[in-house]
């Protein structure tokens, strides 16, 4: 059985190489095609031991583990593209990139990964975490493993029901290695302690980048330069944003209000525009030189108000349309349609199963990070939508679990480095869905730039923080009015934040 899963494994990473050579674009002018990272130097042996053939780093987990044990995963539902379980093969690549990581997983680690549904999502939070509690109290000891929304994973650790991963002796979790993103640690860590984390393991950490897309045809009709070239400029920035995509409304169906039928410059929905907060370089929950956690500074920041008042100007003027709450219409119907320049969009929307495909389309797009506060500001910042996976080790486990159970996070983290991340970043998204270089080059531009922030995360308990700046900056308000009213509350709040997690350390 092992030799055969060996085989299956090694013809399935055959498949996803062949694939990404076959998915390649070159666009006008481009003389290059893209590969699969890390392939590069396929043709040549490797010497590092660190390294495999493929050019990936690889886990120091030992050889030869065997916990003989079922690992009882509690995972949330709606996701909404492959992530934790594929029953079958079915040709499709991230399909059976996740059935062969999971065979990986099980044959590597001598385990058997158990999966429990349950709904979990944003309307689901209270629902979930009830399932979680009454197992606990119970003294079920039901789940091991618990992969949710992860906001829903922020409730989890907040009422105390997921193990503090720091904690755990004979650990097998690296967080140095390229699985885990590099300032995830930093950002999860409360106090001196990590209730959930994530990266590579979950591959709606790639489906949820927010990011700007353009229509390349509409700007070459108008003569305006491509946001990517102010990237690779280094001039993406707010203002830049606003000069291309203002005084483009056009009422084309005639009916004297906007609608979908009608041309826009830009395009988002309220909560997408929580994208330019934190593309601006500002955190809502920070920890003070105690290390508990505090609502951001940045929060009623006199940069937080301008980012606010500049965006409400433009966001609020007939040249964008934006869908708030309970909106008949759709945001993205627009720039699908090729009658808008630029729309803030998840990634995922643009795959051929998602909303906004623009995989049909008879124009090319291009993609951008959401754009920096201005010229002083140093790096992008990408955030990913609320529906990602957080992974969290279930409190009342007993030590040898908990300690396998990091054992399962690591080699899941490894293997989707590998299998996963490859087929659906490279594949599905950074090669078959992008037409140039460039626009590959971009993808990494917006991964490598991938925050997290706790306030986000904690947002359920925090009044849903995240939300806050970006409806004040898609309706007019004004922010230094706002945010002052808003801090007070929260400071409440944040305070029997720091206290559930400080009884937990007691």
């Amino acid at each position: 059985m092992k030799k055969s899963l060996r085989f299956l494994a090694f013809f399935i990473v055959l498949l996803i190489c062949v694939a990404a050579l076959s998915c390649a674009k070159t666009g006008e002018g481009d003389t290059e095609t893209t590969t699969v990272s890390g392939d590069s130097d396929s043709n040549s042996e490797t010497t590092d031991p660190n390294v495999d053939e493929k050019g990936y780093e690889k886990d120091n987990l030992p050889e030869g583990l065997n916990f003989d044990s079922d690992v009882n995963i509690l995972h949330w539902t709606e996701v909404k593209r492959v992530e934790f379980f594929a029953e079958k093969e079915t040709g499709d690549v991230a399909n059976d990139a996740v059935f062969i990581r999971n065979l990986n997983i099980e044959e590597r680690l001598g385990v058997k990964l158990v999966w429990y549904g349950q709904p979990g999502d944003v309307s689901n939070t209270a629902n979930f975490v009830n399932v979680v509690q009454k197992s606990y109290t119970a003294g079920e000891r039901a789940y091991d493993l618990i992969a949710t929304y992860s906001r829903t994973a922020g409730l989890l650790s907040v009422d105390g029901f997921l193990a503090d991963i720091n904690t755990i002796d004979d650990s097998y979790l690296d967080f140095t290695k390229p699985w885990w993103p590099d300032n995830m640690l930093d950002t999860v860590t409360v106090g001196d302690s990590v209730f959930f984390i994530t990266g590579d393991a979950a591959t709606s950490v790639l489906h949820y980048m927010t990011a700007i897309f353009y229509n390349k045809k509409l700007l070459d009709d108008y003569g305006i330069q491509y946001p990517s070239t102010d990237v690779q400029n280094d001039t993406w920035t707010l203002d830049r944003l606003v000069e291309i995509t203002s005084n483009h409304y056009q009422d084309l169906d005639g009916n004297n209000k906007q609608s979908d039928g009608d041309f826009y410059g830009f395009t988002t929905i309220y909560y997408n525009a929580d994208a330019f907060y934190t593309g601006s370089a500002m955190w809502l929950v920070e920890r003070d030189p105690d290390g508990l956690l505090k609502i951001s500074d940045d929060f009623v920041s006199e940069r937080a108000i301008n980012l606010v008042d500049k965006l409400g100007r433009w966001l609020t003027t007939d040249t964008c349309y934006v869908s708030r709450h309970g909106a008949a219409l759709d945001y993205y119907t627009p720039f699908a349609n090729g009658t808008a320049l630029a729309c803030q969009l998840r990634t995922f929307m643009i795959d051929p199963a998602g909303p906004c495909s623009l995989t049909n389309v008879d124009w090319e797009f291009g993609i951008v990070p959401n754009p920096k506060f201005d010229d002083n500001q140093e790096n992008y910042a990408t955030i990913i939508g609320n529906p990602f996976t957080l992974f969290g080790i279930m409190k009342d486990a007993d030590d040898d679990t908990k300690s396998m159970c990091t054992a399962v996070l690591e080699c899941w983290g490894s293997e989707a480095y590998r299998l996963t991340t490859p087929a659906v970043f490279e594949i599905c998204m950074k090669l078959k869905y992008s037409a140039t270089e460039t626009e590959s080059a971009m993808f990494d531009v917006v991964r490598g730039s991938i925050v997290f922030d706790l306030g986000r995360i904690f947002s359920e308990d925090l009044n849903r923080i995240s939300e806050m700046p970006s409806k004040a900056m898609t309706t007019g308000g004004s922010w230094a009015t706002l945010s002052k009213t808003y801090k007070k509350a929260l400071d409440t709040m944040m305070k029997k934040i720091n206290g559930s997690f400080a009884n937990q350390t007691n």
